[in-house]
Order: structure tokens, then sequence, then C-alpha cells
């Protein structure tokens, strides 16, 4: 539950489960006038959560809550998303140095685990070290 603080430094506009659970009401014509992006969305989450298992009502219900979130938090302005390639190859990277730092395996065997050269997961590590030093000792200029 957000603090009081927190409603003031981020406003309240959060959506309580109730008005969620009435989003499907709202008709057409107003949700012809969203942009064509949220109701896309929208069903991808929705998809994207019968796949996982989820039953259609829950998965609609997470979708919403979903779109709140977004909403809440990034709502009135643009946010860039990474085609699936460069949003996988990110993630990808982030799992591979993980399992270098974290887990201890060594570069010949990641280069095997995720069909790359050795040479290149040599590459990733040394970026990704680079980008953790950032978040911890940021540039001091």
């Amino acid at each position: 539950m957000a603090t009081d603080d927190q409603r003031d430094l981020l406003g309240d506009s959060s959506f309580s489960d109730e008005l969620l659970e009435h989003l499907d009401e709202i008709p057409d014509e107003i949700r012809k006038k969203w942009p064509r992006d949220l109701a896309a969305l929208l069903d991808i989450f929705q998809a994207a959560l019968q796949r996982m298992g989820f039953e259609a009502d829950k998965s609609r219900q997470i979708a919403h809550n979903l779109m709140n979130e977004q909403a809440t938090y990034c709502g009135g302005r643009h946010v860039y998303i990474p085609k699936g390639d460069r949003l996988k190859q990110a993630i990808r990277d982030v799992e591979l140095y993980n399992d270098w730092h974290d887990r201890g395996i060594l570069p010949d065997e990641l280069a095997g685990r995720y069909k790359i050269s050795t040479v290149h997961v040599y590459r990733i590590i040394k970026e990704q070290r680079g980008l953790r030093m950032k978040k911890v000792q940021p540039d001091l200029f």
C-alpha cells in the first residue's frame, strides 16, 4: 500500500480492483478513442498470460492491472521498447554475465551454452561489467 508521502510524490492515480473489473464494460465508442497501441498491449498481455496457463478472466484482470501500472508510471510520455531480437539479446547478455559472475561458469562453457564464440563471451562480460560499475560508481564528471 502506498504511503501518504508516496501518493503526494507520485499522485494518487491508482485504480481500485473494483474499477479494473469494469474496464471490459467501457463502450466501444470510448475505446475507439484510445490509441491503437493501448488496445494492442492489452491484447498482447492477455494472450501471453493465457499461454502461461492463466484462465481468460484472470489473464484479462492481470492485463488490466499491468496497463494500470504502465499508465501510472509511464502515462503521457513515449517509452521506447526494443524489438524482440534486441530485447532477447539484452536478456541473454545479463543471464550470461550472471552465469559467469554469480555461478562461476567458465567462458568456454558459456560459449557452448549460449552458442556464441568465446571471444564474444568475453566482450559481453566486459560490457556487462562496465554497465554494472556505472550503476555502483557513476561518472565523476
